[in-house]
């Protein structure tokens, strides 16, 4: 089997060392139900404590304010469904969102409730002006993905918690791609609810969590014990839960040197295949973006039969979200941004973890020159036939 490269890190990241030990740990050595009243349940409560406090530190948020999920995905629906759910409720977004909420759109809507769906423009942002002015006095929430899962790009949430708490509207963030990568102190930030998965950051896959803002009220999300504050029933994921915090202490001791790892690989990629292959382009905002993430526009080129070359070869990346990356149609974020159908189709992203090399980068820089190089010439000459 090929070696492989993986640099679809946006969609998930391998779990540490650490994680795995800490996942293996739960599961051998504090196996007791965090709500039994004994020495084991006393263990497990102890470790999920622990784990919450990691994860709390890790966003700059006050004991107790964190309440675990399965990921952000539920996270992002718990937070907007039991605030936007009467008819007549207004919520503000923008058209770039994760699926997650895009989808939960149309489902609010069926229901009467009002969604704007604000453009971005051609970097991926979207206008400060262009929220102040849709806030109305029925507007219940605005929600903005914090960083794009796609091309990285960087949104004004600061501004926009500002623009709400000025016009007393409550704000959600959807902080997935951010969460590890950005420096993020809810408590500065202003805002009332924020969502994000530990998968993105080398935690485990099926665990994440809501922040609350302190004297928020929000309506559970399941009934039944007195899991999460009486919140969100049902025994914790604590295997889950103890390798998040886990993930969220690693990233938190080496943040400064990490994101640095991550902008040195994802600028190197970067400037190589700019330097080594013709009428390639950089979507999203240059200046405002994410440190590991690159979305790259190979012209001439057909995007996914890129990433199907690239895959054999050992290499994985992904041309949109994981959650949408098999439907066969274009980027709805690069179309949004105004890029044509076929310039979406041309593009990929690319995502570094602390996990990939130079040697790597390198190696990918070389299959991708090779790889472009044959699939252009195919295209001029299936042209030619036609």
């Amino acid at each position: 089997m090929t070696r492989e490269i993986f640099l679809d890190n946006n969609a998930t990241t391998q779990p540490l060392p650490e994680v795995k030990a800490a996942v293996v740990a739960a599961m051998s050595e504090f196996y007791g139900n965090p709500s039994s009243a004994n020495r084991s349940g006393e263990r497990a409560r102890r470790l999920l404590r622990n784990s919450r406090e990691s994860v709390e530190k890790l966003i700059g948020a006050t004991a107790g304010s964190v309440y675990f999920t399965s990921g952000a995905t539920e996270a992002n629906n718990w937070a907007i469904q039991r605030i936007c759910h009467k008819p007549r409720d207004s919520f503000i977004t923008t058209n770039t969102e994760h699926s997650s909420i895009k989808n939960l759109c149309d489902y609010l809507e069926a229901n009467a409730v009002s969604v704007e769906q604000l453009p971005v423009d051609h970097v991926g942002r979207v206008l400060i002006e262009q929220v102040a002015e849709k806030i109305s006095p029925k507007t219940s929430l605005v929600s903005v993905h914090w960083v794009n899962n796609e091309t990285g790009t960087i949104q004004p949430v600061e501004e926009i918690a500002k623009i709400c708490r000025e016009r007393g509207v409550l704000f959600h963030i959807d902080a997935s791609q951010a969460v590890g990568k950005l420096p993020v102190n809810v408590q500065t930030l202003g805002c009332d609810f924020v969502s994000f998965s530990a998968h993105k950051f080398h935690g485990p896959q099926g665990v994440g969590a809501l922040y609350i803002r302190p004297g928020v009220r929000l309506a559970p999300l399941m009934f039944g014990g007195s899991q999460e504050q009486g919140l969100r029933a049902g025994t914790e994921n604590l295997a889950g839960i103890a390798g998040a915090g886990a993930a969220a202490e690693c990233r938190f001791r080496t943040f400064d040197a990490t994101i640095k790892q991550l902008q040195t690989l994802r600028d190197q990629f970067e400037s190589a295949v700019l330097a080594q292959i013709p009428d390639v382009f950089i979507n999203g905002d240059p200046k405002c973006r994410i440190c590991n993430t690159t979305n790259i526009r190979f012209n001439g080129v057909n995007g996914e039969a890129l990433v199907a070359r690239l895959d054999q070869r050992g290499i994985r990346c992904s041309q949109s979200s994981a959650c949408t990356n098999q439907r066969p149609e274009p980027s709805y974020v690069l179309r949004a941004m105004g890029l044509s159908e076929a310039e979406a189709y041309a593009s990929i992203r690319f995502s570094v973890s602390v996990q990939n090399s130079a040697t790597e980068i390198e190696e990918t820089v070389s299959i991708l020159c090779d790889l472009v190089k044959e699939l252009r010439r195919f295209t001029l000459q299936t042209a030619a036939m036609k």
